[in-house]
């Protein structure tokens, strides 16, 4: 005790007399086993913090004439939400779609790993004054690979399930179909 109240007044006296004491104590010690729990909320995966935003495109649809753009929102450790637009340009034809999903990561790191991801789906058509909407369900999985710098690429497979809704001119349709969902993004993470 008398020790430690001594070095203290010579840490004192050296402050405030603008000179350097150097105090010596007991080396500090630590060691991490299975005990131990993060208190900072930053995974191993990534020491800049977690991410929370994701930007992807895709570039096979952009190759075939069309533009796909997803946005992810975190939603925590193991999911996110996604939402997706798409606009093909297939001539004369106008098209556009909407995708909204939950991507779910096992793993607990979101964006990167083991991912599954159920989404539904809308689309709407229209050539001259015909018109066509489409909803439907689908998942896919895969493996998503997030690098420390915040670059993202996605690839998985899946299927959807859809069924088009509406009239085409004076008859009506109702033609279900099952049709692959491939998943082949690049983009980046913040």
């Amino acid at each position: 005790m008398k020790r430690a109240l001594h070095t203290a007044l010579l840490g004192f006296a050296g402050l405030a007399g603008c000179t350097g004491v150097l105090l010596t104590g007991s080396p500090a010690i630590a060691a991490e086993n299975r005990g131990d729990q993060e208190t900072d909320h930053i995974d191993a995966f990534d020491d800049g913090g977690t991410r929370t935003f994701g930007l992807l495109l895709d570039p096979a649809a952009l190759a075939l004439g069309s533009f796909a753009a997803e946005g992810d929102f975190a939603l925590g450790d193991a999911a996110a939400l996604s939402v997706e637009g798409d606009w093909p340009s297939p001539g004369a034809t106008r098209a556009f779609g909407v995708t909204a999903g939950v991507p779910l990561y096992p793993g607990r790191i979101v964006f990167h790993g083991f991912y599954l991801h159920p989404r539904l789906l809308w689309a709407r058509a229209t050539r001259a004054l015909v018109s066509a909407d489409v909803v439907g369900i689908g998942g896919s999985l895969g493996w998503q690979q997030t690098w420390r710098c915040g670059l993202t690429m996605r690839l998985g497979a899946g299927a959807a399930y859809e069924v088009p809704l509406g009239e085409v001119g004076s008859g009506s349709f109702s033609i279900a179909a099952v049709r692959p969902l491939l998943d082949g993004e690049l983009g980046w993470v913040f």
